[in-house]
């Protein structure tokens, strides 16, 4: 079973989901496809929440989060990637999803309208998902990866969520192909603050080569330096660990395969990455990692 909590607007006479937000979550598990569609159920968020937790053979529940320009069955189909990934690498964790109402369209008006609507619902993958799961079994170890505008989302979920409110934290928080102004992650930046305090450790992987957040940073987003294409940049927080990963996907990529969004979502497909992803997930010292090389300037990168 595959399950994932939506905050897209249920249809209940279609029995589709649509692309605007939603007033509620919806809890959602689906079981084998019949080779046409895949046979699913809404739970209620109790039922929904002790069924991710019995399929962690581990006590680790991971929480994806899409970017911009997901349709849902891309959701859906990454989230699979990611288990199967995962599992390759004897990680037994349960993955689940947050699936927020991106219109999986490309255009900078969609980019603009994604990016309000994952603002509007980005609180519900907190509380809806990392809440819910962490009150349901608190010795659960839940993490979170999230890629492109999902670490926006990531971070605008935490900010909206008041510390005093729900004080509790994620272990490990993943960011991968961040769609996130560089600046906003310094250590003083407002996104470094709020992920300082929601994670025990932020694992940022980044690719010089992503020509997606090349246009994001130089189009939609006024010439600001994307984190997912340049790093963390000077004076991240201590727990802050930036890997590059473009020696990695230009090694394993040739030419006629570096797309556009192939150079963005290319993670997904390579087992490197998920090798030094289950490793990280587990909570290995980042320092000691067989994944990875350090740079002459005291950084990290995938190995090749």
């Amino acid at each position: 079973m595959n399950y994932f909590y939506s905050r897209r607007a249920f249809n209940r006479r279609t029995g589709y989901f649509t692309n605007h937000p939603a007033v509620s979550t919806s809890y959602v598990g689906l079981g084998p496809s019949d080779g046409t569609v895949s046979r699913g159920a809404l739970l209620t968020s109790r039922k929904w929440a002790d069924a991710v937790l019995a399929q962690s053979g581990n006590g680790h529940v991971v929480i994806y989060v899409h970017g911009f320009n997901t349709k849902q069955a891309t959701m859906l189909n990454t989230m699979t990637a990611i288990k199967t990934g995962l599992a390759g690498e004897g990680f037994d964790a349960a993955v689940a999803a947050f699936d927020w109402p991106s219109d999986g369209v490309v255009s900078s008006s969609a980019y603009r309208r994604d990016r309000k609507d994952v603002e509007t619902v980005a609180a519900h993958m907190v509380l809806d998902g990392v809440k819910l799961l962490q009150e349901a079994k608190p010795s659960a170890k839940v993490h979170i990866v999230a890629h492109s505008m999902g670490a926006y989302a990531t971070i605008h979920g935490w900010g909206t969520v008041g510390h005093a409110y729900f004080p509790a934290k994620v272990d490990q928080a993943v960011f991968v192909a961040a769609d996130v102004d560089q600046n906003r992650l310094l250590k003083s930046g407002i996104a470094g603050r709020v992920m300082a305090q929601r994670c025990n450790r932020l694992t940022h992987y980044y690719s010089s080569e992503d020509l997606v957040l090349d246009l994001s940073g130089k189009i939609i987003n006024a010439g600001t330096r994307r984190s997912g294409r340049h790093g963390l940049g000077t004076w991240p927080a201590p727990t802050f660990k930036d890997v590059s990963c473009v020696d990695r996907y230009l090694s394993d990529n040739p030419q006629h395969k570096r797309t556009e969004s192939h150079s963005h979502s290319w993670y997904f497909q390579d087992d490197r990455f998920y090798e030094d992803l289950a490793k990280t997930l587990a909570g290995e010292n980042d320092k000691t990692l067989p994944t990875r090389e350090r740079q002459a300037n005291g950084d990290q990168r995938l190995k090749r």
